[in-house]
């Protein structure tokens, strides 16, 4: 056990002396995620403003739109004036179909409802559906010869309520996936300390009686235990420093964050062993990590979206998208359907680079 300590508490050492590796885990994640604040913490809950869709409507679609607001009393509609109508959602005039039509055309609307409750759009957009649905249920109550009465005014199209997440939340899950995997620039390290010929420490090391897959597995734990310690401090910078609530108080999000520290240092590892170049190695962890992060959404949602259409099964297997997708899943929908497949898999990732590396390192003479 003394030995363990001894080993333990000489990579930590060499890990604290090394101020480069120092910023990356530790002044890198805390400037990423006080920028992301900045920028997007004022959008989480922001009320969504619906913009208001122009339109044109048959007299006969006058009374039916006029549902989508709640009334107040009952209206007169014998002596209501048609001509014109605005509600919280959409504002028109009533036109002749032919006219309507071609102010579709030329985009002056973005919607027309003739004679038989038709609609006629030049877009996609939240009034066009919100009307569809308001036109279709009219025609429903009129083919089953009900009266109006039967129209449910307590619905509400658009409702506020305290959200815990927001949308915007998606981005800083996959930012703290990214975060996760930054161990892999300590175990980067491992290989050159442990390879003849790197480094002069990696000759004393190579001749050293402790055998190689054991010194390398005792560089694992201690690279893993401090980048533990380092996202421990993350979550309380986010949590008590910069007030963004992500987590929730279930156990699961322990189980993928110690999923993901596990391959982010296999990962490292990996890199660390079979690139000499120290060089090359560093810029092989920051870029891998900045694709597998991007193919993530972390930059761009849309970026996502057409590889989830193109190439769906990159998603699946893409580790930070893993990740960030747990994240998203536990925290913000309660789901855990595939948490287990998730954290398997991740898990398989790291016992396969960990494997791999140690037999590179072996075959390696002093």
């Amino acid at each position: 056990m003394i030995r363990i300590l001894t080993y333990i508490k000489y990579e930590l050492k060499v890990f604290l002396g090394n101020y480069f590796n120092m910023f990356w885990m530790m002044g890198f994640p805390l400037i990423l995620l006080t920028i992301f604040t900045i920028f997007f913490a004022q959008l989480r809950f922001r009320e969504i403003e619906v913009e208001k869709v122009v339109i044109a409507y048959h007299e006969n679609a006058f009374i039916p739109l006029s549902f989508v607001d709640e009334p107040k009393k009952r209206p007169d509609f014998d002596t209501l004036d048609r001509s014109t109508l605005e509600t919280g959602l959409f504002e028109g005039t009533m036109l002749e179909k032919d006219r309507a039509l071609e102010e579709l055309g030329n985009d002056r609307i973005d919607a027309y409802v003739d004679e038989d409750l038709n609609l006629f759009i030049n877009r996609n957009g939240i009034g066009q559906l919100i009307m569809d649905e308001v036109l279709t249920t009219t025609k429903q109550i009129s083919s089953l010869r009900l009266p109006f009465d039967a129209y449910d005014f307590e619905r509400t199209y658009v409702k506020s309520s305290d959200e815990k997440h927001s949308p915007i939340d998606v981005i800083f899950y996959a930012l703290f996936a990214m975060i996760s995997l930054y161990g892999a620039y300590l175990s980067g390290t491992i290989g050159n300390r442990l390879i003849a010929g790197r480094q002069t420490v990696a000759l004393r090391n190579a001749s050293s009686p402790t055998s190689k897959a054991w010194q390398v597995m005792i560089s694992v734990v201690t690279s893993y235990l401090w980048s533990l310690f380092l996202v421990v401090v993350m979550v309380i910078y986010l949590e008590f420093i910069l007030k963004q609530h992500f987590f929730s108080p279930d156990p699961n999000n322990i189980a993928i964050l110690l999923a993901a520290l596990t391959f982010g240092i296999s990962w490292g590892l990996f890199l660390g062993t079979v690139i000499e170049k120290e060089s090359l190695q560093t810029a092989a962890i920051i870029s891998s990590l900045l694709i597998l992060s991007g193919i993530g959404g972390l930059y761009s949602h849309g970026i996502r979206l057409i590889i989830k259409r193109t190439f769906p099964l990159l998603l699946k297997l893409n580790p930070v998208s893993l990740i960030s997708d747990e994240l998203l899943k536990v925290n913000m929908l309660g789901n855990y359907s595939t948490l287990r497949g998730s954290m398997l898999l991740l898990t398989g990732y790291s016992v396969v680079l960990v494997i791999v590396s140690i037999l590179h390192i072996r075959r390696k003479k002093a």
